[in-house]
């Protein structure tokens, strides 16, 4: 700190610095970096000043380069024809025939071989599928029970599988199923004296809802699910046929025998003598979902199925198929 003694401090003049040139090249210097006004040494001018370009850019943002989009490929296959289709109808007819599962064990009017032409409603719908596809159908008839087929299209040893199948909770865990094609309602065949006997004076009614006796179904098909799940009270007992499971009903092995309406009456259509021992009960609130199953990774073909079976001109009914049984 200065008193009033001391000496004064002296100012150089601007050309101590090589005629004010320097001085003033720093005072530029220092204003453009902050952007601001200053009064020139020299002129005694206040100038505005801006930042030089070079200094700006240090606080401009850089553009980042944006990656081009990754070119998307066709998930279509191209097939010999040339045409481009979803991979699994590809898969179809590039191996040149439709594979469809069907039971081992005839049942018309849905399926049935004789002189060894396979014929039946469910055959003309796998065939009107084919059609569709340009490709023929070979029908593998390996598989031995109603599961089974299910299964051999789960495997992926078949494109279809159809056998007056119906939709049960343990095919939906393996397969697509398509859209329903047919319904069919549920029905009992039930010994006379056996169920008189269970009865013991109750009102029928009354014993179908809480049924406690024995019920023949047959194996491996959607009537082991159906029975546990509409008579859970009742002791299931799987026959590995039909016929077997009508035969126990005769003798009085069960109560009652399982299945759909049209096989039900069917036992007494064929022999109206049945009737002084054996009647059949039907359920108007019970319905059989018969619908064809398809692979899991299969959804092309499951969509083309089910426009084929929204789009036929012929669709079968209980009474249609009624007059095939005749």
């Amino acid at each position: 700190m200065m008193n009033a003694s001391s000496p004064a401090r002296q100012i150089l003049p601007p050309r101590w610095f090589g005629g004010g040139k320097l001085f003033r090249s720093l005072i530029l210097l220092c204003a453009c970096a902050h952007g601001s006004a200053f009064a020139d040494p020299v002129t005694s001018q206040k100038v505005a000043l801006t930042r030089p370009a070079a200094v700006s850019s240090l606080t401009a943002t850089v553009p980042i380069p944006v990656p081009a989009e990754p070119v998307l490929q066709s998930p279509l296959v191209r097939v010999a024809d040339g045409r481009l289709l979803a991979p699994d109808i590809a898969r179809i007819v590039n191996r040149g025939e439709l594979v469809v599962a069907m039971l081992k064990t005839d049942n018309p009017p849905f399926f049935s071989e004789k002189n060894g032409e396979l014929s039946g409603t469910d055959v003309d719908l796998a065939r009107l599928i084919g059609k569709e596809l340009g490709v023929p159908v070979r029908f593998d008839r390996s598989p031995e029970t109603y599961d089974s087929v299910a299964e051999t299209v789960a495997n992926g040893q078949a494109d279809l599988g159809i056998s007056r199948l119906a939709k049960t909770l343990k095919r939906g865990q393996i397969v697509h199923f398509s859209s329903t094609y047919m319904r069919l309602g549920h029905a009992l065949l039930i010994h006379r004296v056996r169920f008189a006997e269970l009865s013991g004076g109750r009102p029928p009614p009354q014993v179908l809802r809480n049924f406690t006796g024995k019920i023949s179904v047959i194996a491996s098909s959607s009537w082991e699910e159906f029975g546990r799940r509409n008579f859970p009270n009742a002791k299931i007992i799987p026959y590995p046929s039909w016929p077997a499971a009508v035969a126990a009903v005769k003798k009085g092995d069960v109560v009652a025998a399982y299945r759909d309406e049209l096989e039900v009456m069917a036992i007494l259509r064929r022999d109206p003598s049945l009737a002084l021992t054996l009647r059949t009960v039907t359920f108007n609130d019970l319905e059989s979902s018969l619908s064809m199953m398809i692979g899991v990774r299969d959804a092309t073909l499951l969509s083309f199925v089910n426009e084929v079976i929204a789009q036929r001109p012929d669709k079968p009914t209980v009474a249609s198929v009624l007059k095939l049984m005749n």
